[in-house]
This record gives structure tokens, sequence and C-alpha cells, in this order.
């Protein structure tokens, strides 16, 4: 059908297709969903939802889903000038040498949240 008047300049771009799984999971064989049971401290709300890249490596300042002690928690890593991992609590600046024990499951990517 055709409309009378001026041609919209967006009329060359044409349609974009978007698809969210591709933005938010590049890596579908290395990525997880999961939901925030408990807030922290203004950082994240319960039930948001944390988009977790396995295949990712983690760089300092970024946050991670880690074991710490058996547990998982969300955390900021920190790498020392000697080239020690820390965790860092997203509430405050307390961090932990991770031990051997300790274990990175994977660098969050994205943190979802609804807004109402």
């Amino acid at each position: 059908m055709k409309v009378a008047g001026f041609p919209s300049p967006a009329d060359e771009y044409g349609q974009v297709h978007l698809s969210i799984t591709e933005l938010l999971a590049p890596r579908p064989h290395a990525t997880f969903f999961v939901r925030v049971s408990e807030p922290i401290a203004g950082k994240l709300r319960e039930g948001d939802i944390l988009v977790i890249d396995r295949s990712l490596k983690p760089r300092p300042h970024q946050w991670v889903l880690a074991v710490v002690r058996g547990k998982f928690s969300v955390r900021r890593i920190e790498q020392s000038q000697e080239g020690e991992w820390f965790l860092v609590s997203l509430t405050s600046n307390h961090r932990i040498q991770m031990l051997e024990e300790d274990h990175l499951w994977g660098v969050i990517s994205y943190v979802i949240h609804k807004q109402a």
C-alpha cells in the first residue's frame, strides 16, 4: 500500500532483526542464567537474572559467580601486583584470597532486572 507524502528517512533501513538470545548468549553452550534469591545492598535485587558466561576469561573489576568455601557467591574479582586473585564483596571492600577449593563458575556478562 502506498501512502501519499514524503518518504520516511527510516525507509532505507528496513526491519532490523534483534534476537535477545543472540545478544545475551552469543555462546549458548557456555551461558547460564541464574536468578538472584537475596538482594545485595542496592547492587542486585531479588529476582534479578544474571547471565553467566563460562567461556570468558575473568579480568580485574568484573563481577563473577564463584564457589567460595563451597557456596555460590557473586563477587568482584581483583588481581594483586604479585598475580594473586582476590574476590571482593559487592557490599564492602572486604576481600578474600582465592584458595585451591574456591573456583570461578563464570563471568557475569549481564544483569537483567524488572523495572516495576
